[in-house]
């Protein structure tokens, strides 16, 4: 395990090293001419996505879980839907939608690129805010209203403070994807770092030079993740004792029709509006035989995003449960190791891409390979860059899996003369079977909505539905991008639904 966090480390250590050896020419000339405005639009773009999605998704989470209405159950499972919409996809039907009213240069600005994504990443703050109103009990609330407090002064004075380390790591994720963002930025015109990232690459032929600019990325991740830990670190809030689930309290004809009025409104935004629009260019599209590319047709494109998701899907968590295990054995050894493979997560796609081709080729010249294979553009690389930044979300879904294993049912194993592997296979595994269908279906969500790493080192002739629609995006080919569309929401769909299964089964199994 140690070669294989060992083998994940090395595509970022690659990118940090750069900088003690770099370009001075290219870091001058990026200065003089695009360095200082893509400074300022990530920095623009990070705060005001994270912000929005943070209030969103809070107050949708405080509204489900606090409030009794019609169809609140129904609301709650549809408010994570916006997942399944990749913000590239959402961009470009926005930006077409705007372009009547504001013309094509007026909708191409950094607040529209920002407002769709705040609509499609608030359901990560979501599903961590509601669950953690979940566990915090009616107690805390009542009390809070018998010593006077009204809703909006108990929503602040109790429930946000007591959820604000799980706000915190929704607002972590938020912030990683804004970082990773290439597809929806390109779309607006917001000239990021991560998407210079691929300017430098694809515009000089340069991997050093981007791997060099790629570092501006890892020094911002880097600092953004010890601030939330810093900021999570001393804020363990939390009821001694949860006597009684969190009771929805009724509302009246006004608040409910308020609440219905709002969270219909927001699913209208993020999920009908782009749904109805794509619904409309696939007709076109099947009208003007625009249903193919040079490539191939649906099923070409189809079956690539399978096959890429399935593989790296299940060694993210082959890894992911091997590792976790690892960490529960090994002390401060396994939670070092841990780290080290986590480390891939906290990197924007770019980053990694360019890591993990400087590393494949290193290999590729090695003698360590038999004659003729060649990791740079093959699905194994490809495999490799995708697990290197997405192992994290396997092993930390497995370790909160874990975590839930009764320390006395794993004693009484070994007291019966269980080894250690049987015990995994016997006790924890099964015990945190729900955690890893979690783990599963978001990685299925991720990894089919993923598209710098394919983009980069996808092999020749393999194509996704992620780079159909870039490709299509482009060019603004708005008809040819709805089909492939289309099928990622439908893909996605299917996995929040494993997702909210998941997490149910496991709100039942705590409760």
């Amino acid at each position: 395990m140690v070669v294989v966090a060992a083998l994940v480390a090395i595509p970022v250590a690659v990118i940090v090293t750069s900088i003690f050896d770099p370009t001075t020419q290219m870091w001058s000339e990026l200065w003089e001419t695009r360095l200082p405005g893509m400074i300022t639009d990530t920095t623009t773009l990070l705060v005001t996505v994270v912000a929005g999605t943070v209030i969103l998704g809070t107050g949708l989470a405080w509204l489900v879980t606090a409030y009794d209405f019609p169809a609140r159950r129904l609301i709650g499972w549809l408010l994570v839907t916006p997942l399944a919409v990749p913000g590239y996809v959402a961009g470009f039907v926005w930006l077409d939608t705007l372009s009547g009213p504001f013309g094509p240069r007026g909708a191409r600005t950094i607040w529209l690129c920002a407002a769709t994504m705040i609509l499609t990443l608030y359901p990560y703050v979501y599903l961590f805010a509601r669950a953690s109103f979940r566990s915090q009990g009616s107690d805390a609330r009542d009390a809070a209203r018998t010593l006077g407090l009204g809703p909006v002064r108990t929503f602040f004075r109790v429930a946000f403070p007591l959820a604000r380390p799980a706000l915190a790591a929704g607002g972590a994720l938020v912030t990683m994807e804004v970082l990773t963002d290439v597809g929806t930025v390109r779309l607006f015109n917001v000239s990021t770092v991560a998407d210079g990232v691929l300017r430098v690459w694809f515009g000089t032929g340069s991997r050093d030079s981007a791997a060099e600019l790629a570092t501006t990325l890892v020094v911002t991740a880097v600092a953004l993740v010890a601030i939330e830990r810093g900021l999570r670190r001393g804020a363990r809030y939390g009821t001694r004792a949860v006597t009684r689930p969190m009771q929805a309290l009724p509302l009246g004809l006004r608040g409910r029709t308020v609440v219905l009025a709002g969270t219909s409104g927001v699913l209208a935004l993020a999920v009908g509006v782009p749904v109805v629009r794509l619904l409309v260019w696939s007709q076109e599209a099947r009208r003007n035989g625009a249903t193919a590319t040079v490539a191939g047709g649906l099923w070409h494109h189809l079956s690539g995003t399978f096959v890429i998701a399935t593989l790296a899907t299940l060694t993210c968590v082959a890894l992911g449960i091997t590792l976790a295990l690892l960490v529960r054995r090994r002390g401060v050894a396994g939670r070092l190791i841990s780290r080290v493979s986590s480390l891939g997560y906290a990197m924007p796609g770019p980053v990694v891409a360019v890591g993990a081709v400087i590393t494949l080729a290193a290999f590729d010249r090695s003698e360590v390979l038999p004659n003729g294979s060649v990791l740079v553009g093959s699905l194994v690389g490809l495999v490799f860059a995708l697990t290197v930044r997405f192992l994290a979300v396997g092993l930390h879904g497995v370790e909160s899996g874990l975590e839930q294993t009764p320390a006395n049912t794993v004693a009484s194993a070994r007291m019966l003369g269980a080894g250690p592997v049987r015990i995994a296979w016997s006790v924890e595994i099964p015990a945190a079977r729900t955690a890893i269908l979690a783990a599963t279906a978001l990685l299925m969500i991720d990894l089919m909505k993923e598209l710098p790493i394919t983009l980069l080192l996808r092999p020749f002739g393999f194509d996704t539905l992620s780079v159909w629609v870039w490709q299509a995006t482009s060019e603004s080919l708005w008809t040819q991008a709805a089909i492939p569309s289309l099928a990622m929401i439908v893909i996605g769909m299917v996995a929040v639904g494993a997702l909210l299964t998941a997490l149910e089964r496991g709100a039942e199994l705590t409760s």
